[in-house]
């Protein structure tokens, strides 16, 4: 029961994401800039957390290597990720991007048999390989023209795809004596720190925005950030980071069905033959060392 509520949980939060994808895009249609919407909607969701977390029982008392994990996590995880992501989507497709993030399954999966030394049964195999490939389909890559393949934009997509294999297997190391609301709030502040440093926040400072333009501020700061972060870190408590990594990879068919009814962007027969295959991988995965679990 364990294990499947902490799928459950993943897959809300791989809702979460999808939904903030799809927010994104209708952000921008509303005249915001990617300089303005990194560090605005960060610093929202800190604004938002730090309240939430002092509710809660406060800041606990760290120590010297929480301090170290928790930094790292918000450097190499959230602040990576982001950057990574947003200058690769501008240099390549989306879909190619999407492909590449979406193989950091594979990364953690490497690290979970080099690093930890544990086997992998054969349906977390069947899980991966269905979700990879269903990745592949669900961004339909007979779209893709090689014309538009840019060298560097391929390096910071495989760049996000190892921030995100990172940020995994570095949080699950933390929920082992952390909360998922003190990391989220911690690393979410330490990430928007390092975009508020990278980004000249001059403009967006003086700038003025409508009130349809904060909506869209403050609700990807809540479905990016709050809620997806704070389900991801329980999630991989539950789970571990291998398995949470696959049942995140549910979050693309979630963008085509959110995008079909939001944006009525039409679905191909590869799309949806794709997501079918991530469902199914869901169902085939079991918890290591267990046969008789599903």
């Amino acid at each position: 029961m364990s294990h499947f509520f902490g799928i459950v949980l993943m897959c809300l939060a791989a809702c979460s994401f999808g939904a903030s994808a799809i927010l994104i895009k209708l952000a921008y249609l509303a005249g915001l800039q990617p300089s303005e919407l990194l560090p605005l909607q960060n610093l929202v969701a800190v604004l938002c957390l730090w309240p939430i977390m002092l509710a809660c029982g406060g800041l606990p008392k760290l120590e010297l290597r929480q301090i170290r994990g928790l930094l790292w996590q918000g450097l190499l995880g959230n602040f990576a990720i982001s950057v990574c992501y947003f200058w690769s989507a501008q240099r390549i497709d989306v879909s190619l991007l999407s492909i590449v993030l979406f193989t950091y399954p594979g990364f953690v999966l490497l690290y979970v048999m080099a690093v930890e030394r544990r086997k992998i049964n054969a349906s977390e195999y069947v899980a991966l390989i269905l979700a990879l490939v269903g990745a592949a389909l669900a961004v339909d890559p007979f779209r893709l023209t090689a014309a538009r393949i840019d060298r560097w934009g391929l390096i910071l997509a495989v760049g996000a795809a190892a921030s995100y294999a990172f940020m995994n297997i570095h949080g699950q190391k933390l929920t082992r004596d952390l909360s998922a609301l003190v990391i989220t709030t911690i690393t979410s502040t330490v990430s928007t720190l390092a975009l508020l440093a990278a980004f000249p926040f001059q403009h967006w400072l003086s700038s003025s925005f409508s009130l349809r333009q904060w909506l869209y501020i403050v609700g990807l700061g809540l479905l990016s950030t709050v809620i997806p972060l704070n389900l991801l870190y329980l999630g991989i408590r539950k789970i571990g980071a291998l398995h949470a990594s696959i049942v995140s990879i549910v979050e693309l068919p979630c963008i085509l069905v959110l995008a079909y009814f939001i944006l009525h962007e039409r679905m191909s027969f590869s799309q949806m033959l794709g997501g079918g295959m991530i469902l199914l991988g869901l169902m085939l995965m079991r918890p290591a060392g267990s046969e008789a679990s599903r």
